[in-house]
Formats: structure tokens, C-alpha cells, sequence
């Protein structure tokens, strides 16, 4: 009897593919059913300006999936001239169990972390190149441009923006005379760099292609895409708009502590792949019409990301590339 085929996780065909393309700027492309389905009706609350104006604005909770797919179907939609072809750049991690949690530690030194109840640490020595790291953007980059084109950086974001990847994009007539020999090359560059697909948006729509390193992802091709120009905003936030995000959480009691820790990481881990039109990832301070507590912090730098929130839904500590007891660089 044979066994049970995997499912395929289909957050590979209803991600937001989000990049920011030479010559066409940044954009959003997405191939979710439900965005050319008829929207559901939507109720409108009658609110009174005397409530309004004594309203806190909400923390900056993940957005609910039909509330970017309100925003998707109000953008302007652009048609792309050009395919390109996407590979991810979420370094691959190793799990090891920890009392407080699951934390993982990429393979900085080709070597498994410690076990048990010791850290895994790293004695001395310089920040780990990236691609020793979770954050593989710079050597998928690289490998990009040694094959020619323009390479636009970008990534591969959850439908409620809970979760963000890194990812790179080369246009796909500049790399090769023809698109197999393209899809070719940049498969290659996945597979260097432990990835588990290449996806290619264009005219034609949405192709997946495995590299084979992972069954759940799907092998899909030709799926109706909507591309949108993306304004500068926060990328946490679900509308459009110049809205500054708000932290979950605080720190009253421990639960709440551990929220704010949580959403300050998934914000840096977004600001390390994206820009932000509105903080620019520094604290800004609270409105007006803000408690005092909690404060937006400035966005920990790419080195000194301690822990990352997975497509899965997992929220896992890791190793940061910095090494221990230095301080973090900036920059990506």
C-alpha cells in the first residue's frame, strides 16, 4: 500500500508577491480565487463623529485575508510588459528544542547548535556571510546579476501579512535568448541557494516550479494574476493609507510582554525586506490620540533578528547572525 501523498501548502498560490520592479516600480501581484470572485457584501457601521473622535486607533493586528483583497480589488491594476522570475531567499534552519520554545539556528558554521539547555553560540569571528543565513537576499542577488539584467528585490508575503520572505527577481528576457534557458539559470541559483521554487509572473499569468527539495510546494502554471501598483505605506497594515503601525501587546504582564516581542520581531522581520513609507523603521512617537505604552521601537537591523514568524504560522526563535556580545550592523 502506498503511503499518503503530502498535501501541497497553498500559501504558494494565494501569497502576495511584492516587488519593486526597475522601470515599472513597486508593485503587488497575487493569484488568490478570491479576488476574482464577486466580493461578499460588505456591512457598513454608523458611527457618530463624537465617537470618532475619542476612538484609539486599534493595535496593527494581521489584517483579515478579504480585507487585502479589498485592497487589491481597489488598486489600480497594471499589466506587465515583461516576465520575471522569482526566487525566494529564506535560508533553510535547523530545529533544536529549547524549556522556552522552539529555537532554531541556521548553519553559520556548517555545524549542528548545541542541544539541551545551552545556547547555541559562536565564539568571536565576523557576522556570518548571508549565504550561511536565514536571510539569503544578498548572495541570491548576486548570483542574479553575475547572470546579467536588472535584479529587483522584493518578497513573498502572507495574504493577512503575518509572514514575510525575502525574495529576488531578474527579468527574464535579459538573462537568456529563450525562456527555458532563463528558467534554467534561475533554477540553478534556487537550488545553490536552498530554495524550494522559482516563480515566474508576467503576461501570461503565475507559474510555480518546484526545484524538488520540498513536496508541498505545487507545480502550477498559467494562474490569473492581479498586479497592482503598492503605495509607500507600512507594510503591516491591510488598507492603503499613511497610517503609522501600532504595537501589540505592552508591557504590563508577562503575556502581554511576550505579544509586543512577538510583533516587534514579525515588524522587523517585514522591514527587513521591505520599505517603509511612513516610519522609515525608526520609533516614531505616539499621536496625540495615543496612550503613551505601548512604543514603536526601531526595527532591530537584519543581524540582530532573534526570532522569525514562518509561512506556516509558526513563530520560532533563532540564532541571530551577529555574532554574540557585538553589536548588530545595520543595513540588509
Amino acid at each position: 500500500m502506498s503511503p499518503d501523498p503530502i498535501p501541497h501548502d497553498p500559501s504558494w498560490r494565494d501569497q502576495l508577491i511584492e516587488l519593486d520592479l526597475p522601470g515599472v516600480g513597486p508593485i503587488t501581484a497575487c493569484t488568490d480565487p478570491e479576488l476574482f470572485a464577486d466580493p461578499p457584501p460588505i456591512a457598513v457601521a454608523v458611527e457618530n463623529e463624537q465617537e470618532i473622535a475619542h476612538r484609539r486607533r486599534e493595535p496593527t493586528a494581521p489584517p483579515a485575508a478579504e480585507t487585502m483583497r479589498a485592497t487589491l480589488r481597489d488598486r489600480r491594476p497594471l499589466v506587465l510588459q515583461h516576465s520575471w522570475l522569482v526566487v525566494p531567499a529564506l535560508g533553510p534552519v535547523l530545529p533544536t528544542l529549547r524549556p522556552e520554545g522552539t529555537v532554531i539556528a541556521d548553519l553559520s558554521a556548517m555545524a549542528a547548535p548545541a542541544q539541551g539547555g545551552s545556547s547555541p553560540r559562536r565564539r568571536g569571528g565576523p557576522v556570518r556571510p548571508p549565504q550561511h543565513s536565514w536571510f539569503r537576499r544578498p548572495a541570491v542577488v548576486g548570483a542574479l546579476r553575475r547572470r546579467g539584467g536588472p535584479v529587483a528585490l522584493g518578497a513573498l508575503v502572507g495574504t493577512r501579512r503575518d509572514w514575510f520572505e525575502p525574495a529576488a527577481a531578474a527579468r527574464e528576457d535579459l538573462l537568456a535568448p529563450h525562456p527555458d534557458q532563463a528558467l534554467e539559470s534561475v533554477l540553478t541559483v534556487a537550488v545553490d541557494q536552498g530554495q524550494s521554487a522559482v516563480l515566474r509572473i508576467g503576461p501570461a499569468g503565475l507559474d510555480v516550479i518546484p526545484t524538488g527539495s520540498d513536496p508541498r510546494v505545487p507545480a502550477l502554471a498559467g494562474l490569473e494574476l492581479l498586479v497592482t501598483a503598492r503605495p509607500a505605506q507600512c507594510p503591516l497594515q491591510g488598507s492603503d493609507g499613511t497610517d503609522p503601525c501600532r504595537p501589540v501587546g505592552g508591557p504590563w504582564i508577562r503575556r502581554a510582554h511576550a505579544a509586543q516581542v512577538d510583533w516587534e520581531a514579525r515588524r522587523s522581520q517585514a522591514l527587513a525586506v521591505q520599505a517603509c513609507g511612513v516610519c522609515f523603521g525608526e520609533a516614531l512617537p505616539p499621536e496625540p490620540d495615543q496612550p503613551p505604552v505601548p512604543r514603536l521601537s526601531r526595527r532591530a537591523p537584519v543581524p540582530a533578528i532573534d526570532r522569525l514568524h514562518l509561512r506556516s504560522g509558526d513563530v520560532v526563535r533563532i540564532d541571530p547572525i551577529a555574532p554574540p556580545g557585538r553589536d548588530a550592523p545595520a543595513g540588509h
